[in-house]
């Protein structure tokens, strides 16, 4: 063999070392995969209804995780008031993420047009109600918690683990 095939050889071999000891050897792990897949949406389809003494429950009717993306909506203050809820999302420490407002959906607005052919608005007290909640599903999302906000504080109703 010349000295010339033998330096390149010889350099291709370091060139093939330097490539392979500059690999990374970090396990990856399931939750960074799910960082680097696709986005994801969440549906949760909730019911709410209330006794006779106001005492409210609310149950998980069924939850969705589809790939997509939220179109993007301008963030406004929404005012709250006693008696609307609140979701949590929450990561597997119970930490909060994120938090969402959403009215009372037991208080429904309608509006008809009465006997004068005025546009009128009534406020109807509901017994019972079906509320959904769609959001982006954040990687580290594990659990979403509602809430009622109320005249004593906020009364955590239920906790829902993300499958």
């Amino acid at each position: 063999m010349s000295i010339f095939k033998l330096t390149k050889i010889t350099t291709l071999l370091f060139i093939l070392f330097v490539v392979m000891s500059c690999a990374s050897k970090q396990q990856v792990s399931s939750e960074d995969l799910k960082v680097i897949s696709k986005p994801q949406l969440l549906f949760l389809n909730y019911s709410i209804s209330k006794n006779a003494s106001d005492e409210k429950t609310i149950v998980l009717m069924n939850q969705i995780i589809t790939d997509g993306k939220l179109k993007n909506k301008s963030k406004t203050e929404e005012k709250t008031s006693i008696e609307d809820l609140e979701c949590l999302i929450l990561d597997k420490d119970f930490n909060e993420l994120e938090k969402i407002s959403i009215q009372n959906p037991l208080l429904k607005i309608v509006e008809f047009v009465n006997d004068l052919g005025n546009f009128e608005k009534r406020i109807l007290d509901l017994d019972s109600a079906q509320f959904s909640i769609r959001l982006q599903l954040k990687p580290k999302a594990k659990h979403i918690v509602i809430n009622e906000l109320t005249p004593l504080g906020v009364k955590r109703h239920i906790t829902t683990k993300i499958n």
